[in-house]
């Protein structure tokens, strides 16, 4: 993974990267971008922001839990995630 600086400003300050995706992979993406009338780079940008949502809110719970405060139980979390994984790919 390369990242660079763009060559203007643009959008809130990106940073450019470079991925290498399978031709499976590149054809999928392209596809549901068509789809869903938006970029690739966007789709991509979503992808890795919704993972990084989730990495921030599972520290946030194991955090709590050695703290001692109440939390969501586990298996809560995971059905809400995986409901909201359901709504995102529709």
């Amino acid at each position: 993974m390369t990242l660079t600086k763009p060559k203007t400003k643009k959008k809130n300050n990106l940073k450019r990267t470079t991925i290498f995706l399978t031709e499976e992979h590149h054809e999928e993406l392209r596809r549901l971008a068509f789809e869903r009338r938006t970029s690739m780079a966007n789709l991509i940008r979503e992808a890795v922001l919704e993972m990084l949502e989730d990495e921030e809110d599972i520290r946030a719970i194991e955090e709590a839990e050695k703290e001692g405060d109440q939390s969501i139980p586990w298996e809560e979390v995971k059905r809400k995630w995986k409901e909201k994984q359901l709504v995102i790919k529709r």
